[in-house]
């Protein structure tokens, strides 16, 4: 069997048509024979046939390769004919002209460099950008077009849209993923567009209003659970008591433990509806409103650009502005598809107080390098559920996404660019012309297989949907039309309900959350859709979807796990939700409630804590991952310096100081000493002391000389126990 070569084959095929390459052996070896003979003709003196000389092997195969026929030899030039005359003045003309061509070359490089220089380094000469976050043309500049300095160029400019194959007439290099350096940026500036009126293609979908009530929507939500438990022959767990209610409540929806007011407040109420109650004061009640969006804006500001994104000073985030933002959002209860849309199209600087300030766009702002693959990946899987990112580089062997997905997707990105804001110095998101072939406006996308064939790609959704390909900003503006079909898919609020099922229970539908599709089903799928579906129809309500999810059955069921659901273990891939699944605070929960008992606050005044403090606090706890999508950890692993930081840290010794206003009030109030530990374990663990643990602790009271010393012991013992931290 001849040998194939996977690369070579398909290369020649295309080159030659899918035909096999002529076999000019004969021709060659006839060729050569004729060299010798005429070779041996002057070794023995005789004259060369037609009085020629014949050329040497190398023209011989030229000959034999060009023509057919046996035509002569051709004729050596001797040094006295005048073809080597001719021969000799063309090479001296190419010298002069290559040595022009070479000084011109210079003299091109060092008017850039004198160019850049002063772009660079002359203090005022950053691009102005206008409110929109576009660039101002300077006076007199003509409205250029140019392609970026790394993308690749077709060496045939002939080439449809449509054709997606490799190309016939020279294969474009790759350009690899790079981020951008400064004098690359002000040249992005440079040519950025100078307005935005590109038409719509993808039309805002219209959904039906939700016509079912929200108790309706939490009776579906428990009957798809209890058909689950009946299917898989599981009971759940006991109702959980009301103090546990009560705390996991406060946990999840504003980020810290209740206090000893707020656990008695809801003891007391004698409402039909008690947790309802509950649910409906956290949400609705105004005193509450700051603390939630707080909390929320710092969860969101996680998903959308991690725990560090924003905590270094070479960082182009501005953390505080992007949840600023989201906490406005979260306030005023903005529906979600309209903020996600605001995320993905938004332009301007991310610097508060320059005059093309947008908050939104630090989202994407550290994202948008050569070629956006961090962008395409971060957008599909925060918003759509979906993990593209491994099909970058081929297609993926179980999910079923392929390269050409990707990249399409990546398409969506490519009239995305950073420029300087003049005013501010800081980065800002721009649109500008994204043309790769002059002949035609076409902005296609270059990728290389594994095979090393290079192929082309357009924008188009991962359902298919296409839109124009031109990559002009003033025909189509690629971001908008992405954001749209996003906000469009089915998989958005899919992805939504799912991550939001996650955080109040501790696991999703599908584990991961972001990485949904027939590969990895989710556990209940017609509830997991009925939801997406509803949530979609309330208008991306999040208030209404956190509301349905925490007023359901599986919600309020009890931690402990009993001997008739053994089977329900999300560890195992069988998530079933017949008990509440107990794990530890998040790192945000941990840092807010030991805040909230090192200042104790009035129940009237909201509990947030400065961004410094908590950022400085997390920065503790957070690790790096160390991968392609940078992603991070913030567990609380037990590890030695975590151990240090809960027994030794700042925050430990504000809130177990006698001067702290849980423990002062407690020391200098009236109450007898059972009383006092009782207050201490409803303020540390939301619970009364069992009896056992109330003599224990009345004989080290007994003990001690020192009662306020003693409390204070006590007080600290119960802030670094395993109940505390963890959300049960």
């Amino acid at each position: 069997m001849p040998y194939e070569d996977p690369i070579i084959d398909p290369l020649l095929e295309e080159l030659l048509g899918q035909e096999q390459m002529p076999d000019l052996t004969a021709r060659i070896m006839r060729a050569h024979q004729q060299r010798q003979a005429a070779a041996a003709s002057q070794q023995n003196g005789a004259p060369a046939q037609n009085g020629r000389v014949k050329a040497p092997l190398s023209l011989a195969v030229n000959a034999a390769t060009e023509t057919i026929s046996d035509e002569p030899a051709v004729e050596a030039p001797t040094k006295r004919s005048g073809e080597y005359k001719r021969r000799l003045k063309r090479q001296r003309l190419v010298t002069a002209i290559g040595s022009l061509s070479l000084s011109l070359c210079l003299l091109v490089m060092l008017g850039g460099v004198t160019y850049y220089t002063y772009q660079r380094f002359v203090p005022g000469q950053g691009i102005p950008l206008a409110a929109d976050g576009t660039a101002k043309p300077s006076s007199g500049a003509r409205n250029t077009e140019a392609t970026s300095d790394n993308s690749p160029q077709l060496a045939n400019h002939n080439v449809s849209p449509d054709d997606k194959g490799s190309r016939e007439n020279g294969l474009p290099s790759v350009s690899p993923a790079m981020s951008l350096m400064p004098a690359e940026i002000e040249t992005i500036a440079q040519v950025a567009r100078t307005e935005k009126a590109a038409p719509s293609f993808v039309e805002p979908r219209v959904r039906d209003s939700l016509k079912l009530a929200d108790d309706e929507v939490i009776r579906e939500i428990d009957n798809a659970i209890a058909t689950a438990w009946q299917a898989e022959k599981v009971k759940p767990s006991p109702a959980a008591t009301d103090n546990e209610f009560c705390r996991r409540t406060y946990l999840q929806l504003l980020g810290r433990i209740p206090t000893v007011e707020e656990i008695e407040s809801y003891a007391k109420h004698r409402g039909k509806n008690k947790r309802t109650w509950l649910v409906d004061e956290i949400l609705g009640n105004e005193k509450y409103q700051a603390e939630f969006a707080s909390f929320w804006s710092a969860r969101f500001a996680n998903i959308l650009v991690g725990r560090a994104g924003g905590m270094s000073d070479d960082s182009p985030i501005d953390r505080a502005a992007l949840e600023n933002y989201l906490a406005s959002a979260f306030q005023k209860n903005t529906p979600y598809n309209l903020v996600v849309k605001d995320l993905l199209t938004a332009t301007g600087t991310t610097s508060p107080g320059s005059e093309s300030f947008n908050p939104a766009t630090n989202f994407l702002v550290s994202m948008i390098d050569g070629d956006a693959k961090l962008a395409t990946a971060k957008t599909c899987s925060t918003f759509l559920g979906q993990q593209l990112q491994c099909a970058e580089c081929h297609n993926h062997p179980t999910s079923g996404w392929d390269q050409e997905q990707f990249w399409s997707m990546n398409a969506f990105f490519r009239q995305t660019k950073l420029a300087k804001d003049r005013e501010s110095g800081k980065l800002a998101i721009v649109d500008r012309d994204f043309v790769q072939n002059q002949a035609s406006d076409a902005g296609e996308v270059y990728y290389e297989q594994p095979n090393g064939l290079v192929k082309v790609a357009y924008p188009a959704f991962v359902d298919g949907t296409k839109i124009p390909a031109s990559g002009k900003i003033r025909e189509v503006d690629r971001r908008h039309e992405l954001a749209q079909l996003i906000v469009n898919s089915d998989d958005f609020p899919k992805a939504t309900v799912n991550r939001m099922w996650q955080h109040f229970f501790g696991v999703g539908f599908t584990q991961p959350v972001d990485d949904m599709g027939p590969h990895n089903p989710a556990s209940h799928p017609e509830l997991l859709d009925n939801l997406a579906v509803h949530f979609a129809e309330s208008g991306f309500d999040m208030k209404r979807l956190m509301r349905w999810i925490v007023l359901s059955e599986p919600y309020a069921l009890s931690s402990r796990q009993i001997d008739a659901n053994l089977a329900d273990d999300p560890d195992a891939g069988q998530q079933l939700f017949a008990r509440y699944y107990a794990r530890q605070m998040e790192a945000e929960q941990l840092f807010h409630s030991l805040q909230m008992l090192a200042k104790n606050p009035s129940r009237n005044n909201a509990i947030i804590a400065s961004n410094d403090d908590r950022h400085t606090w997390l920065g503790q706890i957070n690790q790096k991952m160390g991968d392609d999508e940078d992603n991070e950890t913030s567990s609380l692993d037990g590890g030695v310096s975590q151990s240090l930081l809960m027994m030794n840290g700042g925050l430990m010794r504000q809130a177990t100081d006698a001067q702290a206003a849980v423990l002062k009030n407690v020391i200098a109030s009236k109450m007898s000493p059972p009383e006092k530990v009782e207050h201490l374990f409803l303020a540390a663990l939301s619970r009364r002391p069992t009896k056992k643990e109330l003599n224990a602790i009345g004989e080290i009271l007994k003990s001690r000389n020192n009662e306020a010393v003693a409390l204070q012991d006590i007080w600290w013992a119960l802030l670094n126990s395993n109940e505390f931290i963890l959300d049960h």
